[in-house]
């Protein structure tokens, strides 16, 4: 029974890496770079809804989905501010990676201001923290809600990038912007468009690992860890791989805390991305051509 529930556990957790790495997938996919700021979407998200309903009494849900918007408008203003400039000028990866690093740090520091650096939480009776029975086993609220949200929006996300003309148009300019240009596609457009994706998928999840606990303006740096790893593992540029990354993750880190020590989590973590990347360096679902987005 006790692995059953971690099991559970360990799935729902992995649900949340998943929303995270399906939103820095796409970040990849769409343009190339390694967005080290995709962490604070998800902090600017969670924060957002926090003050949307302890500030004004907005409903969960109705926060949530502020929240949400929240993140995909950080998302967008960091593309166009650090990564626009950059993208004319055809500065390499580099250089991009740092850019991410200065918007990283310079919103994390606004999150701690508006926190004045201290934990926060939702309102006791807003966010939903009470418990479901399915069978034997019990599940907290927060845990359904995650898992839910996941499987509906990573479904979702894939069905808009693959059977849309607008998610035709974003993996074009994710192989080759020039081309894409060619065929009439504003790369810019879709850019701004697959940013928005991203820092709304990105923001739910920061959003639903909030929802159970008090947090702090850290809440996307550990996110952004697990989930660069989770889009290692699963394989970069496939959503697919990216999403069961993640719950692979939440698997191991739930069982390796229960069974083994909290202590060894991230190492045993990581020791399966490096064990796996050994075997399969493109990922379980990477090819050597890997698929966009």
């Amino acid at each position: 029974m006790l692995l059953l529930e971690q099991l559970i556990n360990g799935v729902c957790t992995g649900a949340v890496y998943a929303l995270f790495a399906v939103g820095f997938s796409i970040v990849f996919s769409t343009m190339q770079i390694l967005n080290l700021a995709q962490g604070v979407y998800a902090t600017g998200a969670a924060l957002v809804a926090y003050f949307a309903t302890s500030n004004y009494g907005l409903p969960f849900w109705a926060a949530a989905v502020v929240g949400i918007c929240a993140g995909g408008l950080i998302a967008v203003v960091v593309d166009q501010l650090a990564f626009e400039p950059l993208r004319r000028r055809g500065v390499s990866l580099l250089g991009a990676v740092i850019a991410s690093i200065g918007m990283w740090i310079a919103i994390r520091e606004i999150a701690s201001m508006a926190t004045e650096a201290t934990p926060v939480g939702f309102p006791s009776g807003t966010a939903p923290r009470g418990v479901v029975s399915i069978g034997p086993v019990e599940v907290l609220q927060t845990q359904v809600l995650a898992l839910v949200s996941a499987a509906v929006v990573i479904t979702a996300t894939y069905l808009l990038l693959h059977k849309t003309t607008v998610g035709a148009a974003i993996r074009a300019v994710g192989y080759n912007k020039a081309s894409a240009q060619i065929a009439g596609i504003d790369p810019r457009k879709m850019i701004i468009g697959a940013a928005l994706l991203s820092g709304a998928v990105t923001g739910l999840a920061g959003i639903l690992l909030a929802s159970g606990q008090s947090f702090n303006f850290h809440l996307g740096d550990a996110l952004l860890l697990q989930g660069f790893a989770a889009v290692v593992l699963g394989g970069m540029g496939d959503i697919r791989g990216a999403a069961l990354g993640g719950v692979l993750i939440g698997v191991v880190q739930t069982l390796s805390g229960s069974y083994i020590s909290a202590s060894y989590q991230d190492a045993i973590t990581f020791g399966l991305v490096l064990v796996v990347l050994l075997w399969r360096p493109t990922g379980i679902l990477g090819t050597s051509s890997f698929q966009r987005a």
